[in-house]
């Protein structure tokens, strides 16, 4: 059962984290990045955000504990830099629990059974995003999606408490100018959704070398974070929504058969949908089925979720986005003049 948040030690856990702005490595990353690398994409100022489809992971720090014999836990993936670097990944998904006896939010799957973990703190994945970023600054932006475990505060003052303490530790490793958050999607706009759908996300010029975190949660949690279900302001997390809620942005619809219209409403509104190309790592293993790959991928959904981003020696199963290098023009929202290279080009984002 998730555990109940004591809202008080989240209130002083806050305003520690506020005050303290990180020490040692996260402290160390938000140092300026190395001067940017000159790189000339021809289309920055047309292509945005929502014109590309891209490689993604599920529970994208999970390690199979040995001995396990639950089919949906058979997969394990390599540490986050490798699956940004050698395996295309742009869109990654980490679950969040807050230990109160080291004062950190941690990422794993369950408690004994399924938490084997390439980063146990939730800092520790972001600085592994963070160096990979630094070193390869003309990528598109990357995708941080978190479903969070915790059963946060049901009072008002206990949720704040619980989300500012989670922006403070995004923000001791991520710096605000290198994160996309919904303020600024939003700009003038009378809404988040009321601007995305008049002219989209922001141009890839605008956004490279940058982290944008999505929230998986439709109940109570977003409701919470959306302030009711009316407005994503001063928030870092773009959260899960239908194309005719105020905040709508981005859409986690998992099944790309089943959901097959409702993809399509999402992508006709501009926004960013992540589908499931698999969704039992078992039984993808035993029957090789690419029945929700291939619609996951013709679907036009950006992010193209799996557990098996490579081969692997058991199965002939994986995912690879057709043409991407690694990311390819989205077939359904991309303009005509797009080209996988133009989105991101692997001579300007090297090894």
């Amino acid at each position: 059962m998730a555990r109940a948040f004591a809202s008080a030690a989240l209130l002083g856990l806050a305003a520690l984290l506020a005050g303290c702005g990180g020490e040692g490595e996260t402290q160390d990353l938000l140092t300026p990045a190395p001067p940017q690398p000159k790189f000339d994409y021809p289309l920055d100022d047309v292509l945005r955000l929502h014109h590309l489809q891209t490689k993604s992971t599920h529970n994208s720090y999970h390690v199979e504990t040995e001995g396990n014999t639950v089919g949906d836990w058979r997969y394990t993936h390599a540490p986050l830099d490798v699956q940004l670097g050698a395996q295309g990944v742009r869109h990654v998904e980490l679950d969040l629990r807050y230990d109160f006896a080291l004062e950190a939010f941690e990422v794993y799957h369950l408690p004994v059974l399924d938490e084997q973990t390439t980063c146990r703190k939730f800092t520790d994945c972001l600085v592994v995003l963070k160096k990979w970023s630094d070193a390869h600054r003309a990528h598109h932006p990357i995708v941080v999606q978190v479903e969070i475990k915790d059963a946060v505060p049901p009072d008002e003052a206990g949720a704040e408490a619980y989300f500012a303490a989670l922006h403070a530790e995004i923000r001791s490793v991520w710096p605000d100018d290198r994160l996309l958050v919904p303020d600024e999607v939003q700009g003038e706009a009378a809404t988040l959704r009321e601007a995305v759908l008049s002219k989209g996300w922001p141009t890839l010029g605008e956004v490279r070398g940058r982290l944008l975190f999505t929230l998986d949660d439709s109940g109570d949690k977003r409701r919470a974070y959306t302030k009711d279900h009316t407005s994503l302001e001063g928030r870092i997390l773009f959260a899960d929504a239908s194309p005719s809620d105020p905040w709508a942005a981005i859409a986690v619809i998992n099944d790309p058969v089943g959901g097959a219209s409702a993809i399509a409403s999402a992508l006709a509104a501009n926004m960013l949908v992540r589908t499931r190309a698999d969704g039992n790592a078992g039984e993808v293993l035993e029957t090789g089925s690419t029945i929700q790959r291939e619609a996951a991928i013709s679907s036009g959904a950006q992010f193209v979720t799996t557990d098996f981003p490579a081969k692997v020696p058991e199965a002939e199963y994986w995912v690879e986005i057709p043409g991407g290098t690694p990311s390819r023009c989205n077939p359904v929202t991309a303009p005509m003049e797009c080209s996988a290279e133009a989105i991101e080009d692997p001579a300007f984002v090297g090894p």
